[in-house]
């Protein structure tokens, strides 16, 4: 359920050190399993919240997928429920949000705004359920954007060469329903999303920033993290194009140039969920 209830701004502003940043896929989760396979990440988390860092997590998958995956998992490990009111996580690229009061309670908002029509909901999960089912489903939890994912097990290969497939007629939908202008297709590993043009890890910053204000918290720098170097840096952009320092932590296997960009970015040594706790275990504490 959606719930649109938000707290009052605090009129006093708490200074921190820092506020972590987060993408899920291959940065807390494993990329292949789609779950938290070091759960150390999570103490690592935890002590931060405990400490009163804000900690946001920044994805294109739904609510629902990370309260189960990551949320759930972390809640459990939580001695007092009221730090969670430091955990802040965007979902959809932007179009969902979920937030903590002070009982621990989730509340969840969306952004009926950039939300995909209903009628162009069920003219493409129509066209996964008659045409690739046999090689992807069509995620039921998104709310505000269209997503269509590979099936688990299925052959890579062969999903590319269907992906394309789709993604021609998705974008052939897009045209005949004259909504090309404000909608766009965007394949990715093992999905293929159709979404506002407005959304992306860029926009889910923007709501990041106006959580952290609302909490009365100051971070003196930002950290962001993510396994995507194209798709994941554009956090770290917008938070030095709005004037606040940041820097990037890149915990993928990419081969990246990292001369042209004015902020610091650190390559770990280990890979995906491995590379995050490496840093964090690196990262003191108010430090």
């Amino acid at each position: 359920m959606v719930n649109e209830k938000a707290s009052q701004p605090p009129e006093i502003m708490k200074t921190v050190d820092q506020m972590l940043i987060f993408d899920v896929d291959g940065v807390i989760t494993n990329p292949q399993e789609k779950r938290v396979t070091e759960p150390e990440i999570l103490d690592q988390i935890i002590n931060r919240l405990e400490k009163g860092e804000p900690v946001t997590l920044n994805t294109g998958r739904s609510i629902q997928w990370v309260k189960d995956r990551v949320l759930n998992p972390l809640i459990e490990k939580v001695k007092d429920r009221n730090i969670l009111q430091n955990l802040f996580a965007v979902g959809e690229k932007g179009g969902t949000w979920a937030e903590f009061d002070g009982q621990g309670n989730l509340i969840e908002n969306k952004d009926d705004n950039i939300s995909v029509p209903d009628d162009l909901k069920n003219e493409i999960r129509n066209l996964i359920n008659n045409k690739y089912s046999d090689s992807m489903f069509y995620d039921e939890s998104k709310l505000t954007m269209v997503s269509t994912e590979m099936k688990d097990g299925h052959s890579l290969e062969d999903y590319k060469e269907k992906q394309k497939m789709l993604s021609s007629e998705l974008q052939e939908i897009l045209n005949d329903n004259s909504i090309d202008e404000k909608f766009k297709v965007d394949p990715t590993t093992i999905a293929t999303d159709v979404e506002n043009k407005f959304v992306g890890k860029h926009f889910a910053v923007r709501r990041i920033i106006e959580w952290v204000k609302k909490r009365g918290i100051s971070p003196q720098r930002y950290i962001a993290f993510g396994d995507s170097f194209k798709s994941d840096v554009p956090m770290a952009e917008e938070f030095h194009s709005q004037g606040l320092p940041v820097e990037f932590v890149y915990v993928g296997q990419e081969d990246i140039d990292t001369s042209k960009y004015p902020f610091a970015i650190k390559q770990t040594q280990a890979k995906f969920g491995n590379g995050t706790l490496e840093f964090l275990k690196g990262l003191t504490l108010g430090s």
